[in-house]
């Protein structure tokens, strides 16, 4: 037997794991028969049934079974809340770990909080379910480090890349992907270089299309859970609107549903038979594509979840993007805009790009935004007018052989503007911060300052920047109140812009018009709080804020005409 759950994940489960106390069932269908129904019945309390009952449904999990088996080398998971998946990860994790000898596994989350949560509610009891589980431990037994059997799995935040860095790792989960910080994975992808398996599973209930697990999923495969109506036999992918039907009269303005009010059924108007959810199977949309195996896995394949669940979440959820994201699974733009097209053609001031510091600019802020490619943002106060432009914008690509050479490069590009103060991304740029420490802001004069997004809790919001002593060259901000006043910003023309026609103001314009808002829960069960993200490319956005940081750090505007004066 031991051997044999060496091979099979789902063999081992059943071996090692258990669930409130019971074996991990994924597959309960056979014994939830009519007969095995009647006598569970017939020996049962009305309660005891309905008890014993969930307690079967809860375990009944058989879209789990596939993806849990599948060592597919890159797997990306869009599912929606509570559906078992964070639990079957850690299944496939553990299993590898001592199925493998001698090999690294490292689950990162987007913040520390949900780290230790995860750490004591997921794994630590996970350890205490069996004898044979708890065996598998040795030393080190740490929150953040386990020892299995010879292999290690190693937790960490995925707030910083920083904390990826220096880990050597056969596999990565990304949980929660979408509410990590952009571009940090990169650092705990490169740590699988030297492995053999690269095992790569990006976990995550998406947000807006474009961003997060949706990329990798839109990538994939695409597999879909097929089931069949009882009626026609139509196999068919459980889909809202057109297989959740009302069944019942609710009366208006019923803000709590009758029970069984709404039922899953048959697509096919004609038809309208029950949807047998209780099996199923794994058929990918595009099977040609090899590289990444996609499961999308909404709370309509659970079971245990009904139809009028569903449609009642429907009701309670304060915005209907929550609710596509949490209980369908489905990336979903929120209702609101920050920018459209328009405000950039109000807000150009056609003036070309500047690559020097002329006269007439008496006070110039530079904003950077490191990463792979680096994204720098140059603005001014006209001295004639009092108003502040967009001047300069410029991309470097970051040198294969030398980082520190594109670093160079940014510098003598932002040096031929003898900024009165310059701001750059804190996250990605420790070593290039240092360097344009020294190189700017000698003896602590304040020139240069590393800007970091608020990393506590989504509430927890940093209204006014909150800068350190000079020498340490710190400022925090909040991301989502950053974003929305630089937004707003552009929209009033409190700053203006180049010539649209110039190919780098077009992709400033594409950076402005990728962040869009979007509301989820602050904490697990938490207010609901709105934030600015992302469906593509944003850093140009970035850099201009932290240019405009720069701005008001230097004057309190004041009010100017509209022209450029050159």
């Amino acid at each position: 037997m031991d051997e044999l759950s060496r091979e099979d994940p789902v063999l081992w489960s059943y071996w090692y794991r258990r669930l409130r106390g019971k074996p991990l069932t994924y597959d309960v269908a056979k014994l939830l028969t009519p007969q095995a129904l009647a006598e569970l019945k017939a020996t049962s309390t009305v309660g005891d049934y309905r008890l014993a009952l969930d307690e079967r449904l809860l375990r009944h999990r058989p879209f789990l079974m596939q993806p849990l088996r599948d060592m597919h080398p890159h797997k990306a998971y869009m599912k929606a809340r509570q559906v078992g998946v964070s639990e079957v990860e850690l299944t496939e994790v553990i299993h590898f770990l001592y199925s493998h000898d001698n090999t690294k596994f490292v689950i990162t989350f987007p913040r520390e909080k949900q780290l230790l949560d995860f750490a004591t509610t997921r794994i630590a009891p996970a350890f205490l379910e069996t004898p044979r589980i708890a065996a598998l431990l040795g030393i080190p037994n740490q929150v953040t480090t386990k020892k299995i059997g010879n292999s290690h799995l190693i937790l960490r935040s995925a707030w910083e890349s920083g904390l990826g860095e220096g880990i050597d790792a056969d596999g990565v989960t990304l949980d929660e992907k979408d509410r990590m910080k952009d571009g940090v994975e990169v650092a705990f992808k490169e740590s699988m270089k030297s492995s053999r398996w690269k095992l790569l599973r990006e976990i995550s209930t998406p947000s807006v299309p474009g961003r997060g697990v949706d990329k990798p999923f839109s990538a994939s495969d695409q597999q879909v859970w097929l089931v069949r109506c009882t009626k026609c036999n139509l196999e068919q992918e459980i889909a809202y609107p057109d297989n959740i039907v009302q069944v019942k009269e609710i009366p208006l303005g019923t803000r709590e549903l009758p029970a069984d009010s709404y039922d899953f059924l048959c697509r096919l108007v004609k038809c309208r038979g029950k949807l047998n959810r209780m099996q199923g199977r794994w058929v990918p949309r595009y099977p040609d594509r090899k590289m990444i195996r996609g499961y999308h896995i909404p709370q309509t394949i659970a079971p245990w979840i009904t139809a009028t669940g569903i449609m009642q979440d429907k009701l309670n959820t304060p915005f209907l993007s929550m609710w596509y994201n949490y209980v369908l699974g489905l990336p979903a733009r929120g209702d609101q805009i920050l920018l459209v097209a328009e405000d950039f053609e109000r807000a150009s001031a056609g003036h070309d790009l500047q690559y020097t510091r002329a006269q007439v600019w008496s006070r110039i802020s530079v904003g950077i935004d490191w990463g792979h490619l680096n994204w720098v943002v140059v603005m001014g106060k006209n001295a004639k007018n009092n108003r502040d432009y967009v001047i300069g914008i410029a991309v470097f690509e970051d040198e294969h052989e030398e980082e520190m050479k594109s670093t160079k490069a940014v510098a003598d590009y932002v040096a031929s503007f003898d900024p009165d103060v310059i701001i750059a991304d804190a996250g990605y740029g420790k070593d290039r911060n240092s360097y344009m420490l020294r190189r700017f802001s000698p003896n602590g004069i304040g020139k240069f300052w590393a800007c970091t997004y608020n990393p506590q809790a989504k509430s927890s919001r940093t209204f006014v920047p909150e800068w350190s002593t000079p020498d340490r060259a710190r400022v925090l901000v909040d991301r989502t109140v950053a974003l929305k006043t630089l937004c707003r910003a552009l929209r009033q023309r409190e700053f203006g812009i180049p010539n649209l026609s110039i190919d780098l103001v077009q992709l400033l314009k594409n950076h402005f018009l990728a962040l869009v808002p979007r509301h989820e829960q602050a904490d697990e069960g938490g207010e609901v709080v709105e934030i600015v993200t992302n469906s593509g490319p944003d850093h140009l956005a970035h850099a201009t804020g932290y240019a405009r940081l720069g701005m008001m750090r230097l004057s309190e505007n004041s009010s100017w005409s509209f022209d450029f004066i050159g």
